[in-house]
């Protein structure tokens, strides 16, 4: 009965499109990120959600550099005056106090493995710096495409920053479909995500993944009730510059979004279901491509970790030899 009842409280309800984009990547990586998420160990959670959470000194120059830009958006919202010359400083110390979180979880790793982990490295200041001029550059460039030019020159007057934390139902789920920044312009609403880096246009999944946004607006009152009267946008870094997609919405194109995440839901329920109430992580099927290792925090214990290839057809015949028995 409890193993039963763990199975229920533990079963998916929450769906985003980095859930969406790791469950594709690494199902092993989906269950060691959100299967564990109602365990009674506090610490176990913490523990693992750091590990989860761990990410290359690249990956967490990107997030810095989101980072910076919401927070510039929200000085704007609030008439709050933006310092041109605390730029670096402020993307610096945001990498600086990353990495340093970083060293603690590597340290509980390594207490666990009892060895050296393949995640410790050395990121000196002339990387930081380097990092640091890069993100720069890509803010500054970005502060001059629109509509962040035209919001922070006071031509965009009706918009506001949303939250992608916020959850929008879809029944008994839950979903972080929220915009970054949302605007009217005449009777349209405009609704954007920013991508600190990503492909020049986004292909049919992605499209819907963006149309996902409108069912957030949807659920917001005093915002139009028709699909048509929203165009779904994404603000992407690409090869050197930053490139702007957008796309009106209508109702078929949000009714696809619609099953497409249920199609999701029901992807990571059955994952949930074959992890089991002994969270048997045997049963999670690996890495599609070894790249998707480089920036995962469990390499040092997963079986793909040192020899993706060769985890993977040691899998794939045990999985055949319990068919077979059965």
């Amino acid at each position: 009965m409890e193993d039963k009842r763990t199975t229920w409280v533990n079963k998916p309800k929450a769906w985003s499109v980095s859930r969406r984009t790791l469950m594709e990547q690494c199902p092993r990586a989906w269950a060691l990120k959100y299967g564990f998420a109602r365990r009674n160990t506090r610490t176990f959670n913490r523990i693992l959600t750091e590990v989860s959470d761990w990410s290359s000194p690249w990956r967490l120059m990107l997030r810095a550099l989101r980072g910076v830009i919401i927070e510039r958006l929200e000085l704007a919202s609030k008439g709050k005056d933006w310092s041109e010359s605390d730029l670096a400083a402020r993307i610096r110390f945001r990498i600086i106090g990353s990495l340093e979180r970083q060293r603690g979880t590597t340290r509980l790793i390594e207490k666990r493995i009892g060895v050296s982990s393949r995640l410790k490295m050395k990121v000196g200041n002339q990387e930081i710096g380097r990092l640091v001029e890069i993100a720069s550059h890509r803010f500054n460039a970005v502060m001059s495409c629109e509509p962040l030019s035209s919001i922070l020159e006071g031509k965009i007057t009706d918009w506001f920053l949303a939250d992608r934390l916020e959850k929008t139902s879809l029944k008994q789920y839950k979903l972080h479909v929220a915009p970054d920044i949302a605007w009217r312009k005449g009777r349209r609403w405009h609704l954007l995500r920013l991508a600190m880096q990503g492909g020049r246009e986004p292909g049919p999944e992605r499209v819907l993944e963006s149309m996902s946004m409108v069912l957030w607006a949807l659920s917001n009152s005093g915002m139009p009730v028709l699909a048509e009267r929203y165009e779904v946008s994404s603000l992407t870094w690409n090869k050197g510059s930053w490139r702007k997609w957008s796309m009106t919405a209508n109702d078929e194109q949000v009714k696809a979004a619609t099953e497409l995440i249920k199609l999701d839901m029901k992807a990571m329920c059955d994952l949930h279901y074959r992890l089991g109430p002994s969270c048997d992580l045997s049963q999670m099927p690996l890495a599609s491509n070894r790249r998707n290792c480089t920036n995962c925090g469990h390499v040092d214990t997963c079986p793909g970790g040192e020899d993706l290839h060769r985890a993977r057809l040691e899998q794939s015949a045990l999985e055949m030899a319990k068919a077979t028995k059965s």
